[in-house]
């Protein structure tokens, strides 16, 4: 008799982790590749983002350069959270979302993110 392996991970004090199922087509398995690679992103960018803030505030910096050094700080980490977000978000529109819609009515605004029927 075969041995089936258990499908769930211990964490200790009684939880588990559900490993999820294989993916069992070719779009499915694109799509991991794509969250994966956008989760990767966000906790990169996320860590240099406070690697930044870190160096700014203990970089022990002149008071004469203070200013200058304060403003190069602001507007680069300004366009670095500005391409993080269009890189997650062009990551997850190739991937996994498809394409995204919005619109506005009196109703108000809505934005709908749309896989596909694939």
């Amino acid at each position: 008799m075969d041995e089936v392996e258990d499908p769930s991970i211990r964490l200790g004090k009684g939880y588990t982790l559900t490993r999820l199922p294989p993916p069992q087509t070719f779009a499915e398995g694109q799509r991991l590749v794509y969250g994966l690679l956008a989760a990767c992103a966000g906790i990169f960018c996320g860590a240099c983002a406070v690697a930044m803030i870190a160096l700014l505030m203990w970089g022990g910096w002149s008071l004469a350069h203070e200013h200058s050094i304060i403003a190069i700080f602001g507007w680069s980490l300004g366009g670095f959270i500005a391409a993080m977000v269009a890189v997650i978000v062009g990551l997850l529109a190739g991937g996994p979302v498809g394409r995204f819609r919005m619109s506005a009515n009196r109703d108000g605004a809505c934005l709908e993110a749309d896989g596909g029927a694939q």
